[in-house]
């Protein structure tokens, strides 16, 4: 898990409205939130205090949901498990403690915790209208110098196997990430990406093919400053911590980036 002091802030935000949803803070249900937070190297008890003040005074629970909702795969299913431990952990589960522990879940979409009291609802009807998995194979998207639009996707996550495919769509040898342009950052607070931004990549020797190459007006328009690009581009998001490449992993997000691309750039986006 990468974190920073605000996304351990908003865990503990979360931790303590659950060990405290039956009114009653019991010293067995803040053992977890503790055990939790030390396994993490480092963590010294003034660090633990800082992320309390920062969870108590500096932080909603609007933001601390926005934060939990926008982590990876595994840092959700560590905040699952912590949930389920910590209103398991005094051997009474109640109703209200299981309702707000599957409301959470489908909100941020977690994963079903492991090795927890906290059961699954069996109702498959209740479970098939939440309908909280939308998720995908990651997807990245292919502008053509056309405009037109294709949907890739790659399970790869090391840069020297997904920098080669993703040369390969759009006919590069190499591929250079543009990054942190006005229009990328409009784009980036729009999507509300959780410590990640939206990048785009290009061949990285489009210049030295001006007479092969058609002119991209989307990424034109998204790297803005007067510079033309060239060829076909592959539009991305990239995490704020170590500038990793990854692609879209939920159908909704990718439908939201769809959309407010196609705005930036004047409705130019075309699927046929």
């Amino acid at each position: 898990m990468k974190v920073t002091l605000e996304t351990l802030s908003a865990i503990f935000r979360i931790a303590k409205h659950f060990a405290n949803i039956d009114g009653e803070l019991k010293s067995e249900e803040v053992r977890p939130v503790y055990d939790f937070f030390q396994t993490f190297e480092g963590m010294t008890d003034e660090n633990l205090q800082n992320i309390i003040d920062y969870a108590n005074e500096g932080m909603t629970d609007e933001r601390a949901l926005e934060l939990i909702m926008g982590m990876d795969t595994d840092a959700k299913q560590q905040i699952s498990d912590l949930l389920a431990d910590i209103i398991g952990a005094d051997g009474v589960l109640t109703e209200d403690e299981q309702d707000i522990y599957d409301k959470l879940r489908v909100v941020c979409k977690l994963p079903e915790p492991t090795g927890s009291s906290v059961e699954e609802d069996d109702d498959e009807e209740e479970e098939s209208e939440a309908d909280p998995d939308d998720g995908i194979v990651p997807a990245f998207i292919l502008v053509k110098s056309n405009s037109h639009v294709e949907i890739k996707q790659s399970e790869n996550e090391d840069w020297n196997t997904l920098g080669d495919e993703i040369a390969e769509w759009i006919g590069a040898d190499r591929v250079e990430v543009v990054r942190f342009t006005p229009a990328l950052n409009a784009l980036t607070e729009k999507l509300r990406l959780n410590e990640r931004h939206l990048v785009f990549m290009v061949d990285r020797n489009f210049s030295m093919k001006s007479d092969e190459l058609g002119d991209n007006m989307p990424g034109t328009i998204l790297y803005g400053r007067g510079y033309e690009i060239l060829g076909n581009i592959v539009i991305a998001i990239e995490t704020d911590s170590g500038y990793e490449i990854e692609g879209i992993i939920t159908r909704s997000l990718l439908n939201e980036v769809l959309d407010a691309v196609d705005e930036a750039v004047d409705n130019l986006l075309s699927y046929e």
